[in-house]
């Protein structure tokens, strides 16, 4: 489907930007993948400890990356019933 706007296709761009850092800045995150029990990052030396909320059916960690040397700001998973989310904001615009 093509849309004859620029600020649609400004979105678009802006959509592609953030996959791109996140791609890149995702590289940086060390975690233990077979110790399910540890939910802790390694960031350049940096370690960061995730807030978790309990809820019925809901379960979210989220991590903070503010005094970290990294362009993400803050990234957290979340799951409801069988639906998983990830969100993630940046600490500069794109």
């Amino acid at each position: 489907m093509l849309v004859k706007s620029e600020e649609w296709a400004s979105f678009k761009k802006s959509i592609f930007d953030f996959i791109f850092v996140f791609e890149l800045e995702s590289r940086k995150l060390e975690f233990s993948p077979s110790d399910y029990n540890d939910f802790g990052l390694n960031v350049e030396g940096c370690r960061v400890f995730p807030v978790f909320t309990k809820k019925p059916e809901f379960l979210k960690v989220e991590y903070d990356f503010t005094n970290c040397d990294i362009d993400i700001r803050t990234l957290s998973f979340s799951k409801y019933k069988d639906s998983a989310r990830m969100e993630m904001t940046l600490k500069k615009k794109i």
